[in-house]
Formats: C-alpha cells, structure tokens, sequence
C-alpha cells in the first residue's frame, strides 16, 4: 500500500465513500466489469464508514473483506488492516482475540451468507497474515492519527 493511499483513508472526512458506490463496487467487482485497481478499492472501502459505532464498523469492513478478498485476493491484506482498525479500537489486540473475534464474526455475523462466513472463518485461522496486518494497522495508526 502507497503512502498516499493511507493518508487518503485516514483523511476519509473530506472523501467519503458512500453506500450507493460502495454497492456499485461489489456489483462491479461480482458481475465482473470492475475496472478499478486493488488500490483503487482498498481507498474505497478505506474510506467507506459502515457504523459510527467500533462493532459496527468493524463487522461491516469484514463483511466487505469477505465479500471482495475472494475475487481480488491480492488485497485481502489492505482490506483486513482496515478492519483491524475498529476491532483494535474495542480492546483487542493480541493475536489471539483478534483471531476469536474474527471467527466470532464469522459464526455469529446477522448479514453473512454461509460463503462470507466460510471465508471469515478460514481467515480467523491465519494467525501470521493477521498478526501481519495487525503489525502494519498499528504503524499506520502512529503515523497517520
């Protein structure tokens, strides 16, 4: 991820991705006629607020990371430091719990199709990548808030 990306997402105030272009994006992407980059994307969910509240939040970005990382791989990465971040927020931030979080999401999620919570659930296994992300969430947040 370009620094100016992530200043463009910690900046969000001014360019806020709304829930019309977020759902224009997920039916690009599933009809396949996205022609935006990874970055491109990772900026639009970056800057996408699905809840005020943390929960919210970070539910609805793994949502998105559900929805999006399995036809654009190459972002689930960026796409879980953004959901990192308000899970983060609530306390968690062992490995650990990031990972039963993850999983709790995928089991308990109200708005989830079996597919979404199959790919959570694989996720909430992949101790390294979300350590990883997490790391990289953290040095973001040092430098950017």
């Amino acid at each position: 991820m370009t620094d100016t990306m992530w200043k463009t997402i910690y900046n969000k105030t001014n360019n806020q991705t709304t829930c019309k272009e977020i759902d224009e994006l997920l039916s690009s992407l599933n009809e396949g006629r996205c022609n935006l980059s990874d970055d491109e994307i990772t900026i639009k969910v970056g800057c996408f607020i699905p809840s005020q509240g943390c929960e919210g939040a970070a539910d609805g970005y793994l949502e998105l990371l559900a929805t999006i990382s399995p036809l654009r791989i190459n972002i689930t990465q960026n796409l879980l430091i953004i959901a990192l971040q308000p899970i983060y927020y609530m306390g968690f931030e062992e490995t650990e719990s990031l990972c039963q979080y993850i999983a709790a999401v995928a089991r308990d999620g109200h708005f989830l199709n079996n597919f979404q919570k199959k790919v959570l659930a694989d996720l909430a296994t992949q101790e390294t990548l979300i350590e990883s992300a997490f790391t990289t969430m953290l040095q973001y947040e040092e430098t950017y808030q």
